[in-house]
Protein backbone atom coordinates (compact mmCIF):
# COMPACT_ATOMS: atom_id res chain seq x y z
CA UNK A 1 0.00 0.00 0.00
CA UNK A 2 2.70 2.17 0.88
CA UNK A 3 4.21 1.91 -2.52
CA UNK A 4 0.95 2.04 -4.33
CA UNK A 5 0.47 5.69 -2.69
CA UNK A 6 3.70 6.49 -3.62
CA UNK A 7 3.64 5.88 -7.09
CA UNK A 8 0.52 7.61 -7.27
CA UNK A 9 1.93 10.60 -5.54
CA UNK A 10 5.10 10.74 -8.06
CA UNK A 11 2.74 10.24 -10.94
CA UNK A 12 0.71 13.48 -10.11
CA UNK A 13 3.70 15.07 -9.22
CA UNK A 14 5.45 14.65 -12.27
CA UNK A 15 2.67 14.51 -14.93
CA UNK A 16 2.55 16.89 -16.55
CA UNK A 17 6.50 18.24 -16.19
CA UNK A 18 6.82 17.33 -20.33
CA UNK A 19 3.81 18.53 -21.92
CA UNK A 20 2.70 21.32 -19.95
CA UNK A 21 4.24 24.80 -21.81
CA UNK A 22 2.92 27.72 -19.87
CA UNK A 23 5.43 29.47 -21.31
CA UNK A 24 3.59 29.21 -25.07
CA UNK A 25 1.20 32.12 -25.62
CA UNK A 26 -1.88 29.66 -26.08
CA UNK A 27 -4.81 30.80 -28.61
CA UNK A 28 -8.59 28.86 -29.05
CA UNK A 29 -11.19 28.97 -31.68
CA UNK A 30 -14.29 27.24 -32.26
CA UNK A 31 -15.28 25.06 -35.55
CA UNK A 32 -19.14 23.39 -35.48
CA UNK A 33 -17.74 19.89 -34.26
CA UNK A 34 -13.87 21.02 -33.04
CA UNK A 35 -12.28 23.56 -30.14
CA UNK A 36 -8.34 24.02 -31.90
CA UNK A 37 -5.89 24.74 -29.06
CA UNK A 38 -2.63 25.93 -30.24
CA UNK A 39 -0.13 28.75 -29.89
CA UNK A 40 1.61 31.42 -31.47
CA UNK A 41 4.08 29.44 -33.50
CA UNK A 42 1.06 27.01 -34.87
CA UNK A 43 -1.39 28.79 -36.07
CA UNK A 44 -0.88 28.11 -39.83
CA UNK A 45 -0.49 24.24 -38.88
CA UNK A 46 -4.20 25.14 -36.92
CA UNK A 47 -5.71 26.69 -39.48
CA UNK A 48 -5.53 23.57 -41.55
CA UNK A 49 -6.05 21.10 -38.91
CA UNK A 50 -9.06 22.84 -38.93
CA UNK A 51 -9.82 22.63 -42.09
CA UNK A 52 -8.77 18.98 -42.26
CA UNK A 53 -10.60 18.34 -39.08
CA UNK A 54 -14.39 19.07 -40.35
CA UNK A 55 -13.65 17.45 -43.55
CA UNK A 56 -13.08 13.92 -42.26
CA UNK A 57 -15.73 14.97 -39.32
CA UNK A 58 -18.76 13.52 -41.24
CA UNK A 59 -17.03 10.19 -42.69
CA UNK A 60 -15.60 9.12 -39.60
CA UNK A 61 -18.99 9.45 -37.82
CA UNK A 62 -21.13 7.89 -40.29
CA UNK A 63 -19.05 5.59 -40.22
CA UNK A 64 -19.58 4.37 -36.66
CA UNK A 65 -23.02 5.81 -36.61
CA UNK A 66 -21.51 7.82 -33.60
CA UNK A 67 -21.28 11.45 -32.54
CA UNK A 68 -18.87 12.88 -29.70
CA UNK A 69 -21.28 14.23 -27.27
CA UNK A 70 -19.33 17.56 -27.00
CA UNK A 71 -16.81 19.22 -29.30
CA UNK A 72 -13.55 17.60 -29.22
CA UNK A 73 -10.52 19.45 -28.31
CA UNK A 74 -7.70 19.55 -31.11
CA UNK A 75 -4.29 20.95 -29.66
CA UNK A 76 -1.40 21.40 -31.77
CA UNK A 77 1.93 21.59 -30.42
CA UNK A 78 5.19 22.11 -31.45
CA UNK A 79 7.78 22.52 -29.17
CA UNK A 80 9.80 19.49 -29.34
CA UNK A 81 11.13 18.00 -33.06
CA UNK A 82 9.12 15.52 -33.66
CA UNK A 83 5.43 14.97 -35.29
CA UNK A 84 2.92 12.26 -33.59
CA UNK A 85 -0.22 12.20 -32.67
CA UNK A 86 -2.68 11.18 -29.13
CA UNK A 87 -6.16 10.66 -28.39
CA UNK A 88 -7.65 10.98 -25.35
CA UNK A 89 -11.01 9.42 -25.53
CA UNK A 90 -12.18 9.99 -21.82
CA UNK A 91 -11.28 13.31 -22.66
CA UNK A 92 -12.64 13.83 -26.19
CA UNK A 93 -8.88 15.36 -27.02
CA UNK A 94 -6.71 15.16 -29.71
CA UNK A 95 -2.90 16.32 -29.31
CA UNK A 96 -1.51 16.35 -32.54
CA UNK A 97 2.60 17.30 -32.26
CA UNK A 98 2.75 19.39 -35.70
CA UNK A 99 6.01 20.24 -37.66
CA UNK A 100 5.34 23.60 -38.86
CA UNK A 101 3.56 23.23 -42.83
CA UNK A 102 6.37 24.99 -44.10
CA UNK A 103 9.24 22.88 -43.15
CA UNK A 104 11.40 22.09 -45.69
CA UNK A 105 12.08 18.57 -44.62
CA UNK A 106 8.33 17.50 -44.19
CA UNK A 107 7.58 15.91 -47.25
CA UNK A 108 4.67 16.38 -50.01
CA UNK A 109 2.30 13.47 -48.64
CA UNK A 110 -0.68 14.65 -46.49
CA UNK A 111 0.41 14.22 -43.03
CA UNK A 112 -1.62 16.14 -41.47
CA UNK A 113 -4.69 14.64 -42.57
CA UNK A 114 -3.78 11.38 -42.10
CA UNK A 115 -2.91 11.78 -38.26
CA UNK A 116 -5.88 13.41 -37.43
CA UNK A 117 -8.55 11.06 -39.45
CA UNK A 118 -6.56 8.57 -37.70
CA UNK A 119 -6.72 10.21 -33.69
CA UNK A 120 -10.02 10.95 -34.04
CA UNK A 121 -11.33 7.57 -35.41
CA UNK A 122 -9.99 6.37 -32.01
CA UNK A 123 -11.92 8.29 -30.18
CA UNK A 124 -15.50 7.94 -32.19
CA UNK A 125 -14.61 3.90 -32.14
CA UNK A 126 -13.78 4.04 -28.42
CA UNK A 127 -16.56 6.44 -27.27
CA UNK A 128 -19.04 4.49 -29.46
CA UNK A 129 -17.87 1.16 -27.51
CA UNK A 130 -18.18 2.40 -23.84
CA UNK A 131 -20.70 0.62 -21.84
CA UNK A 132 -21.34 3.75 -19.86
CA UNK A 133 -20.91 7.40 -20.08
CA UNK A 134 -18.16 9.58 -20.49
CA UNK A 135 -18.53 10.45 -16.86
CA UNK A 136 -17.91 6.82 -15.34
CA UNK A 137 -14.27 6.05 -14.44
CA UNK A 138 -13.12 3.07 -17.14
CA UNK A 139 -10.70 0.46 -16.22
CA UNK A 140 -9.24 -2.88 -18.10
CA UNK A 141 -7.88 -6.09 -16.40
CA UNK A 142 -6.60 -9.05 -18.02
CA UNK A 143 -5.67 -12.13 -16.40
CA UNK A 144 -4.31 -14.82 -18.04
CA UNK A 145 -6.62 -17.53 -18.91
CA UNK A 146 -9.26 -15.60 -18.19
CA UNK A 147 -11.00 -17.41 -21.42
CA UNK A 148 -12.88 -20.68 -20.73
CA UNK A 149 -12.80 -22.08 -24.79
CA UNK A 150 -9.70 -20.39 -27.15
CA UNK A 151 -9.55 -20.33 -30.63
CA UNK A 152 -7.86 -22.77 -32.32
CA UNK A 153 -6.68 -20.10 -34.52
CA UNK A 154 -4.91 -17.97 -32.17
CA UNK A 155 -3.78 -20.68 -29.68
CA UNK A 156 -0.22 -20.12 -29.46
CA UNK A 157 2.66 -22.64 -27.97
CA UNK A 158 6.03 -21.91 -26.39
CA UNK A 159 8.34 -23.19 -28.64
CA UNK A 160 12.29 -23.04 -28.18
CA UNK A 161 14.85 -21.19 -30.64
CA UNK A 162 16.51 -24.46 -31.95
CA UNK A 163 12.40 -25.52 -32.80
CA UNK A 164 11.72 -22.12 -35.13
CA UNK A 165 14.55 -20.66 -35.43
CA UNK A 166 13.89 -17.43 -33.69
CA UNK A 167 12.92 -17.94 -30.12
CA UNK A 168 9.50 -16.84 -29.88
CA UNK A 169 5.54 -18.39 -30.39
CA UNK A 170 4.55 -20.18 -33.26
CA UNK A 171 0.62 -20.86 -34.26
CA UNK A 172 -0.41 -24.90 -33.13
Amino acid sequence: MKYFLLSLLLSISFSQVQYNHPELNWHTFETDHFKIHFHDETEQTAREAATVAETIYPHVTSLYEYEPPTKTHLVLIDPDDYSNGAAYYYDNKMVIWASPLDFELRGSHRWLQNVITHEFTHIVSLQKAMKADLSFPGAYFQFMGYEKEKRKDVRVKKSTKEENGYGGFEKE
